[in-house]
């Protein structure tokens, strides 16, 4: 009789290697000054996607041994998400608050910046949105709304990534392969 592994002990790697390679690309970023740049920050949603995709892959075919259940893969990403997301959210803390201290105050300018140029909102109500958010922008709770960003990614991409990777075990295969009872 196999030994069954929990989805916890299963994942643990595919999380790991996910939440290193989004450190990896957003300490990328920050070498090369392009922290904020939206649209490289979309490249890191792309690593997302693919690291959920052949982690819950993995987890089917190493720890179900090829079978596995729409739920199951569901289940097997959101632990993914949850893993790469500790790594995020220590890796942001240690960069917001040790690396450089700085960048929270960088990251406010942005945000403001952005806020004049759409033109959108009046000057008046900015103030008010950036007292708001120096109040809510510190290293602690970026780095918890880190762990929720990547466990829901990790939802989302795992219900429609599921529907392709399970594999269901055939009844009847599995009615010829069990071995027949002896007759008393």
């Amino acid at each position: 009789m196999e030994k069954k592994v929990s989805v916890w002990q299963a994942t643990l790697n595919s999380g790991l290697i996910l939440g290193l390679a989004l450190v990896i690309y957003t300490l990328l970023l920050y070498f090369l000054d392009q922290t904020f740049n939206k649209s490289l920050g979309y490249v890191s949603i792309l690593i997302i996607i693919g690291g959920l995709v052949l982690g819950i892959k993995s987890f089917r075919d190493d720890a179900r041994g090829g079978i596995m259940s729409y739920g199951q893969g569901v289940g097997a990403g959101t632990v993914i998400g949850l893993y790469a997301g500790i790594i995020g959210a220590i890796f942001t803390f240690l960069l917001y608050k040790v690396i450089d201290p700085d960048l929270l105050g960088k990251l406010l300018t942005f945000t403001e910046e952005k806020y004049l140029e759409s033109g959108r909102v009046p000057e008046e109500m900015i103030d008010q949105i950036m007292k708001s958010q120096k109040k809510f922008m510190t290293p602690l709770v970026l780095s918890v709304s880190s762990i929720f960003s990547n466990v829901f990614f990790g939802v989302v991409v795992s219900l429609i990534a599921s529907i392709f990777l399970k594999k269901e075990d055939s009844p009847f295969q599995q009615e010829a392969t069990e071995p027949e009872e002896k007759a008393e």
